[in-house]
């Protein structure tokens, strides 16, 4: 992934022997002049600029400060030996860089103000003096902090019957209560009648037994015609074969690449802050490219079922339809009916699942059945 360099921003830290703020480049207290110790770490500006001097942004770029190994002194990445003491660098300890930040600082933090010790006067938070007399501004002074939303009510949230485990409470009472109802009207009633479930007759009449011949046997029989039909396809558009035509293009997102290609367009995440070690801040997004390329609809001949074909007729041998000889056929389904007439002259249908079976049935043929009071045939025997 890409990472695109926004600009460089100053920071500040607040000097714990006095607590007067001081910018992240000044490497002692401009208050009191106490060194700025490893330990102490760099903050955010709310309302600061990004830098425009290149000078200062070829400083901010170097890199992390050096802390002098005898002295505990402060030194501009490079150095070679400590400013204040002349010791040897080699075995100094850069400073802690690398760390994330947002590059929002929050709204809340914007709000919040410094009370000046000097004048009183009302500064912004990251006021390095104020604003008023010039008199360094000290971190302590900011006003006391608003309790987070439904803390300051916290002790009073268990009294009363506001939580849901009392919602659950009624809720439950209530479903008791219909239950309750629901059983009493029911005794009151004397119970559930035997009729609801047990209704009409409880007898059934006795089977029939007739005889019977059967009076036709018929059959149909579909066959796919196969043969070139078109089809509406999509795809990219060095992917559409040679013969398609009715080509219809569009630019469409492709794929993602982590490096700049042809046909790309930059895309970039939120900014965010990175803590260059030096007293300033190096503002990043990390980018990809979204690739574009010609997506395509297009028509193309393919070979497929274009119709079905038909044939139907009786006796005891199915035939195929009539297919074109400029196409082929697919699959074929045969479906078969017999019909019997019983001695009082009512019909019944039957459909053999086999050929064999439907042959078995040949005009003519008695056989002697068993019909339900609900007219169907339950068994049947061959004379």
């Amino acid at each position: 992934m890409a990472q695109k360099v926004v600009g460089y921003r100053e920071m500040i830290w607040t000097c714990p022997n006095c607590g007067a703020k001081n910018p992240g480049s000044s490497r002692v207290c401009k208050s009191c002049g106490a060194a700025m110790s490893e330990d102490v770490k760099f903050e955010q500006q709310t309302n600061a600029g990004m830098i425009k001097d290149e000078k200062v942004i070829e400083k901010a770029k170097q890199g992390p400060d050096v802390y002098c190994a005898y002295c505990g002194n402060r030194n501009p990445a490079g150095t070679k030996v400590c400013t204040r003491c002349g010791a040897d660098l080699s075995e100094g300890k850069e400073r802690e860089h690398g760390t994330q930040h947002s590059a929002h600082l929050d709204e809340q933090q914007k709000k919040e103000t410094v009370i000046c010790p000097a004048c009183g006067a009302e500064n912004t938070a990251d006021a390095l003096k104020c604003r008023s007399c010039g008199t360094p501004l000290n971190t302590s002074q900011q006003k006391e902090e608003i309790p987070p939303a439904g803390q300051a009510n916290a002790g009073s949230a268990n009294k009363g019957c506001g939580g849901r485990g009392c919602v659950f409470f009624i809720i439950l009472i209530v479903i008791l209560g219909v239950i309750g109802m629901f059983l009493l009207n029911g005794c009151g009633s004397g119970g559930i009648s035997n009729n609801s479930f047990f209704t009409g007759n409880q007898g059934m009449d006795s089977n029939a037994v007739l005889d019977a011949v059967v009076s036709s046997q018929t059959w149909q029989t579909v066959v796919q015609v196969i043969g070139p039909v078109d089809s509406r396809e999509s795809g990219w558009r060095d992917n559409v074969p040679s013969d398609a035509r009715n080509l219809r293009c569009e630019n469409r997102k492709r794929y993602t690449s982590q490096n700049e290609v042809a046909n790309s367009v930059e895309v970039c995440g939120t900014p965010y802050a990175i803590d260059m070690g030096n007293g300033y801040e190096q503002f990043v997004q990390d980018c990809v490219y979204d690739v574009y390329d010609s997506y395509c609809e297009y028509t193309i001949s393919k070979t497929g079922v274009i119709d079905t074909a038909k044939a139907s007729g009786s006796g005891p041998n199915p035939e195929s339809p009539y297919v074109d000889s400029r196409y082929r056929t697919g699959n074929q389904s045969v479906s078969y009916t017999v019909q019997l007439r019983d001695e009082n002259g009512k019909t019944y249908t039957l459909n053999p699942s086999s050929l064999n079976e439907y042959r078995d049935y040949t005009v003519g043929t008695e056989y002697t059945i068993e019909v339900n009071n609900r007219g169907r045939i339950v068994s049947m025997e061959r004379k």
